[in-house]
């Protein structure tokens, strides 16, 4: 029992005062808002900020910036694109600043105080790759750039051209790079669509633009997931869950992206002056496989496993036992899985790799039907031009001349 009279003293910590921090985040998809739950995630850790909150890139402005730098704002978050005037605002002051997939405009100049936390674009890419090769259904693939062909768009479709290259295939792009006309014309993709070989796996660089896809191939009677299989990137629920059939989709770690921004800056505050300019990548979280791609399957990998194959080496005059002896498995086996799953002999997939490869040296080299011939594994020029007249409906040197007469 305590002694009348006598004093009790309360020890405390000081409290510091929160921090002004600004956070300008596009809240139009669901990229933005995962961003604001990684921020409101990090905070929950036991950190102090006062947010003031930007939408869009019409509410946050070079005054809006001169506005909250009057307020006494310690630092920002900006993930909206297109507000190079807010940045050069920015860049006039020391205040640290965290960017999010955006560039940096003028702060770039300035050099310290500015942190960059992006989605890694090639594991995007790396990882859609994988996930379509592993369906081991598909003859072809394609990628199909973003509109605006923005960096983060060209990084994807390099990645996934990259690693499918490395496992024997040709990526067919549909991207400003290659169609430098009319990318966005819905003609031009629907006649892209139709010219890739059949079943064709093809990753859009976001669910927007894989909805776009879904549109076309509904209009044009292509299957989806039997001719196509699609995977978009950023699982948005409202896109994948209502388009028909539904969207499969690369799903970013948006969410830690947003935590890793906060504790970036926080860190910044605490020490502007020393603080060097930093670029952090965030991956993947999870790949969402809903009705647009196949499921995954043993026969699948089987089949997938003797294309890459044929496709590197069709050229070398190899034969079905080739083939076989590469698989591992029985004829019978690789013969069956390959019917069911390509509609096609595997000695029909040697003789397709080998006519493609002549339509192409036809078109891009002045080598004579007889080297073609030999080059691509025949021993018979003139069984090749019998192939291809039943095949293509026109001689060779037909089609070389038709192809050099338009350009192609």
């Amino acid at each position: 029992m305590e002694r009348m009279g006598k004093k009790r003293t309360v020890s405390s910590v000081p409290i510091s005062p929160a921090r002004h921090v600004v956070v300008a985040l596009r809240m139009a998809g669901i990229a933005g808002q995962d961003k604001l739950n990684g921020v409101f995630s990090y905070l929950n850790e036991g950190h102090r900020w006062m947010l003031s909150i930007y939408r869009t890139r019409h509410e946050f402005t070079a005054k809006t910036v001169r506005e909250e730098i009057a307020k006494g704002a310690d630092g920002f978050l900006v993930g909206i694109p297109g507000v190079e005037e807010a940045l050069a605002e920015i860049a006039k002051t020391s205040l640290p600043v965290v960017l999010l997939n955006v560039p940096p405009g003028e702060l770039a100049v300035r050099g310290r105080a500015v942190a960059t936390v992006k989605s890694d674009a090639r594991e995007v890419g790396r990882h859609a790759a994988d996930a379509l090769l592993s369906q081991g259904v598909y003859k072809s693939y394609g990628y199909v750039g973003y509109r605006t062909d923005d960096d983060w768009s060209r990084e994807r479709g390099s990645a996934f051209h990259d690693a499918l290259g490395k496992a024997g295939f040709v990526v067919r792009m549909f991207d400003i790079t290659h169609y430098r006309a009319g990318i966005d014309n819905r003609a031009s993709l629907i006649r892209w669509l139709g010219s890739l070989p059949k079943p064709c796996g093809i990753l859009a660089a976001c669910d927007d633009r894989a909805y776009e896809i879904l549109d076309a191939c509904n209009e044009s009677g292509i299957k989806v997931p039997s001719e196509v299989g699609l995977l978009g990137v950023n699982n948005d629920p409202i896109l994948c869950e209502n388009s028909l059939p539904k969207l499969s989709s690369v799903q970013p770690d948006f969410k830690e992206e947003g935590r890793l921004a906060s504790e970036l800056l926080e860190g910044m505050m605490g020490n502007r002056t020393t603080a060097k300019p930093v670029t952090r990548l965030v991956g993947i979280k999870t790949i969402v496989h809903r009705e647009s791609t196949f499921p995954l399957s043993h026969a699948g990998k089987l089949v997938q496993k003797a294309l890459a194959f044929i496709d590197r080496n069709a050229a070398r005059k190899i034969g079905v036992p080739d083939v076989i002896a590469h698989l591992k498995v029985s004829r019978s086996l690789a013969e069956l899985r390959f019917r069911e799953l390509q509609h096609e002999s595997i000695y029909e997939a040697i003789t397709r790799v080998r006519l493609e490869e002549v339509k192409h040296r036809l078109q891009t080299t002045r080598d004579t039907i007889e080297k073609i011939s030999s080059d691509c594994g025949w021993t018979n020029a003139n069984a090749l031009k019998n192939l291809f007249r039943r095949t293509f409906g026109q001689s060779m040197r037909d089609y070389r001349d038709g192809r050099l007469k338009h350009g192609g």
